[in-house]
């Protein structure tokens, strides 16, 4: 009998000595009354019930609070006061904790006295009696109202912020008063920086060499002098590019004036700053120009009466600088026999709609008296009523020009010989026949000389011939056009023709053979749009595609369908053959991509190694199905590179328009969450967008961020179980489990944050955060006198990516003063993959010839084969539970069991039984010869200072041995 029942029973009375039957029914009664006035007297809402859930019983608080007499409430009433939408949920709950016999806690809404619901959260726990069988139910009610409406508050207010953030495009950031940034939002889509790399002064490793030193200064001008920060500077992008942004910080003071906090926002301006840069640079070229030009400007202001020459255009009319000019002065120096033309044009009859009116005429110089030629053109400038306020305009030596004409008219071999080297056709048309004279290169360049306008016509493109007869019509063909030309050959050119009427009746101009520019342009083109590997569209192109297909359907459109096709496993290509294989890989999947889809769809690379299919206008119902169905086997097709033949096999991600995103963002990101949803369902496959996949993503990563917020509450905390001797019952050891002690769901095991092991990064910070609290642990228990134990500490796949993983396991325990012999490093066989093999071998070499014991958790269920015991530096097998379980009844389990032990033993490797439930289950393992096990028959997971007392407890001299007795069946402590 164990002690505590003893005691208990020595304090029972004998029947000798008991009272008489009615006195002891009084003692009854009358405890029974008290118990009810203490019940009812107290001011918490307290309820009972029977251990069937039946004849529930509710203390007068509870009355009070929904405002009926007391004993009204009943378990067959109670649901009337439960507000609607909860009633089924309550109910349920109920009903689990009746079966399970563990515990009822739940927040529902409970209608108060006032009329109004009122949030409650209500717990129970089962009541035993002597001999230990359940009796009933005890449980309490508490008021929530409160907390719970701040809660909501606080989520929507989250949920505003988050929006406010997504609506806009710029990051926010916040840092410590020392200048030290600790949060932001949005860095990653701006810069290269993923993770915490910007923390503290990470961020300036993102910043431009150029601009680092410039930054930091006003930045510690402005935490220094607590003055608004603000400055512009270049960011690495994730294309390798540098973007120019705009960083703006103000301080947040608390009661006193201090510093708490800088909260900041940065901008993209790069766009901005290339058009500023645009612009100077435009103003320095106009500068030089008229500078190399000798072009000449006038200005004249109707309201101010301010007129201006720049000193080119003084020096074109051979003006003083300091001699003043209006119209008259001007009028004078124009040639007598131009002026009422001049007068004419850019006085009387200048047009006041803001075009452009031009002229040449002759010029005496104000200095010389030589007659001279210029070119000038003018701009009237009007209000918003039409008045005119301004005219602004050019003038320009053309004396030199006017002369080169002559000399060139003179010269048809000069002419022909500029024609020929410019690949440019001289012509002059007879406006009225129509008649087109060329000059003698037509032929060559055209393959047609002289003739009628009508035949050239003929050979231009259908789609330009309308821009060529406006051209004729035109009265001033000053502008240059652009056409497509079909020779006689059949050579296709591009042309571009300019022209000028002379008189009413003639028109002549020049025709330049601008093929090989265009072809330039079409180069460049290709290079903009087009991947140059494979061929497809780039990523820039088929988003603009997408945009401009979205943007462009109305509510009656038929759907079209987005797949992203994403290559499995292609690094193993590039790791193993090089990148010259992936290249040739990634181009055969263009062409097989291109081989599957019909004519209209759009194929095109987006990067690396994935792809994305626009299917427009499927022809039926579940066609992006079957299409993605047929990619993936097409791509199943062996290819063969370096004597080598391999399949390709591809995740695909469909999601359709609009159904499942209104705009190409949407729409892209729903495509990949049903990526990400076909890559975690183990690949080789599609999934098609549901709305519930989006909402597993979201869920996905908020629980990512609740734990990187519980890392740095250091929630995360380790609990340890026991393994017992399974020959002598004396305790050999501990197992660190990893707990969530979180603030509102209580303590989580890792099934429910699984996830985060998949992110390497915060699978490294669990692991650190756990080793660092074992440590201390473990130097708690030595200091307080406890013999040494050794524990198993779980280290994750993701770690061994770290080449510093066992330095920086010797240096934690260094630090602690701990010695490697009581750590043992637990691993699973996912460690044995092809990618970390390399790794996890050097750096498990490292551990066991530092002294740390290696144990190979979980055997039998993942990846490991006979080869990796042999290969590896394994001291300890632990027995997957799955193979303890039916080991009484499954003679398989039992095979397997007493193989893996007798393997073990041979290779002198400690076994042990993980799962370990039941006394038989015990036996049977001790008697296949397992040295130890370990599970709930002996204890669960305990806290540390659970261990500190469960040690404590022990005897001296038997300080690792089990309570109770010795051999397979003893038993360590409470389950």
């Amino acid at each position: 009998m164990p002690r505590r029942k003893r005691r208990l029973a020595r304090r029972v009375p004998s029947a000798s000595n008991a009272w008489s039957a009615p006195r002891l029914r009084r003692q009854v009664n009358d405890l029974s009354r008290r118990f009810d006035r203490i019940i009812n007297g107290t001011p918490q809402m307290l309820w009972t019930s029977r251990a069937d859930g039946k004849g529930d019983a509710f203390n007068k608080a509870w009355h009070d609070f929904v405002g009926v007499p007391p004993g009204t409430i009943t378990s067959d009433n109670l649901a009337q006061w439960i507000h609607p939408d909860d009633r089924a949920r309550v109910r349920r709950a109920w009903r689990r904790a009746l079966s399970a016999q563990d515990g009822y806690e739940i927040d529902y809404r409970l209608r108060h006295h006032s009329g109004a619901y009122r949030w409650v959260t209500s717990r129970g726990a089962p009541t035993y009696d002597a001999d230990g069988r359940m009796e009933g139910w005890l449980g309490t009610t508490i008021d929530i109202d409160d907390r719970k409406k701040a809660e909501l508050l606080l989520a929507l207010n989250a949920q505003r912020y988050r929006a406010l953030h997504e609506t806009s495009a710029m990051v926010l950031w916040i840092a410590l008063p020392d200048g030290r940034v600790t949060e932001q939002w949005g860095w990653a889509s701006v810069s290269a920086q993923e993770g915490d790399d910007f923390r503290d002064w990470g961020w300036l490793a993102a910043v431009h060499p150029e601009d680092r030193q410039r930054v930091m200064a006003r930045w510690q001008t402005a935490l220094a002098g607590g003055s608004v920060y603000d400055a512009s500077f270049r960011v690495l992008t994730r294309s390798g590019d540098f973007r120019w942004v705009e960083a703006r910080a103000v301080p947040v003071r608390d009661a006193d004036g201090a510093i708490r906090e800088w909260v900041g926002k940065l901008s993209d301006i790069h766009e901005r700053m290339e058009a500023e840069e645009s612009l100077r640079a435009s103003q320095e070229r106009l500068r030089l120009a008229v500078e190399s030009t000798a072009l000449g400007i006038w200005d004249a202001d109707f309201v101010t009466g301010r007129r201006e020459w720049n000193t080119q255009a003084r020096a074109i009319l051979g003006l003083p600088d300091e001699m003043p000019v209006d119209r008259d002065s001007f009028r004078a120096r124009v040639h007598p026999d131009d002026r009422e033309e001049v007068e004419r044009r850019f006085f009387v009859d200048s047009p006041a709609d803001g075009s452009v009116y031009r002229g040449e005429y002759r010029i005496l110089r104000a200095d010389t008296g030589e007659e001279r030629w210029v070119a000038a053109t003018g701009r009237t400038v009007v209000d918003g009523r039409g008045r005119p306020v301004r005219k602004i305009g050019t003038v320009r030596d053309i004396t030199e020009r006017k002369r080169s004409l002559q000399a060139l008219s003179s010269s048809e071999r000069r002419l022909r010989l500029a024609l020929q080297a410019a690949r440019m056709i001289a012509w002059e048309q007879d406006l009225t026949t129509g008649f087109v004279t060329r000059s003698e290169n037509a032929v060559g360049i055209l393959g047609i000389g002289s003739g009628p306008v009508e035949e050239i016509l003929a050979c231009i493109h259908p789609q330009d011939r309308q821009l060529r007869r406006d051209f004729l019509r035109s009265p001033d063909c000053g502008d240059t056009i652009e056409i497509r030309y079909l020779r006689p050959d059949g050579q296709r050119l591009w042309l571009a023709i300019r022209g000028e009427r002379v008189g009413n009746d003639r028109l002549v101009g020049v025709t330049f053979d601008i093929t090989a520019q265009k072809q330039a342009e079409e180069e460049a083109w290709r290079m903009a749009s087009l991947d140059g590997l494979t061929g497809l569209s780039n990523r820039a192109s088929f988003q603009e595609t997408l945009e401009h297909i979205c943007s462009g359907m109305s509510g009656e459109a038929p759907a079209f369908s987005l797949l992203l096709v994403d290559l499995d496993h292609f690094k193993d290509v590039n790791d193993t053959l090089g990148h010259d294989a992936g290249d040739q890989l990634l181009m055969e999947v263009g062409a097989r991509l291109r081989r599957a889809v019909r004519a209209g769809d759009v194929v095109a690379r987006f990067g690396g190694d994935e792809f994305a299919v626009l299917v427009r206008e499927p022809p039926a119902a579940g066609w992006a199905e079957k299409l993605a169905e047929r990619i993936r086997t097409t791509l199943l097709a062996p290819f063969a590179t370096r004597g080598r033949t391999f399949a390709t096999r591809a995740s695909i991600g469909i999601a359709t328009f609009p159904h499942d995103g209104a705009n190409a963002k949407d729409l892209l990101k729903s495509a990949d969450i049903a990526l990400y949803r076909a890559k975690a369902e183990g690949r080789n496959r599609f999934v098609t967008y549901t709305p519930a996949l989006r909402a597993a993503v979201e869920e996905r990563i908020a629980l990512v961020e609740d734990v990187r917020r519980g890392l740095r509450a250091r929630e995360i905390v380790p609990y340890y179980q026991p393994k017992v001797c399974l020959a002598s019952g004396r305790i050999v050891g501990f197992e660190a489990l990893a707990r969530w002690n979180h603030p509102d769901r209580g303590l989580l095991t890792p099934a429910s944050f699984s996830v985060a092991f998949e992110d390497p990064e915060l699978s490294r910070a669990l692991g650190e955060q756990v080793l660092a609290c074992v440590t201390a642990d473990m130097r708690h228990w030595l200091d307080h006198g406890l013999a040494p134990v050794q524990v198993a500490v779980n280290v994750s796949p993701a770690e061994f990516s770290d080449r510093r993983l066992a330095s920086s396991i010797m240096e934690m325990l260094d630090r602690r003063g701990i010695p490697a012999r009581w750590i043992e490093v637990e691993i699973t066989e996912a460690v044995f993959l092809d990618q970390m093999l390399a790794d996890a071998a050097a750096t498990l070499q490292e551990l066991h010839a530092a002294g740390f014991s290696i144990a190979l958790d979980d055997f039998g269920t993942g990846y490991a084969s006979l080869s990796h015991l042999k290969r590896f530096p394994i001291d300890h097998i632990k027995i997957d539970k799955s193979f303890i379980h039916e080991i009484e009844r499954n003679e398989d389990d039992e095979a397997i069991v007493s193989a893996v032990i007798h393997l073990g033993h041979r290779m002198k490797m400690q076994i042990t039984a993980e799962g370990v439930e039941t006394l038989s289950q015990a036996s049977r393992l001790h008697e296949l010869g397992c040295d130890n096990a370990q599970g709930h028959l002996y204890a669960g997971a305990m806290s540390a200072c659970d261990v500190t007392a469960f040690l404590t407890r022990l005897p001296g001299d038997e300080s690792r041995a089990a309570p109770g007795r010795r051999g397979p069946a003893a038993r360590a402590g409470g389950g």
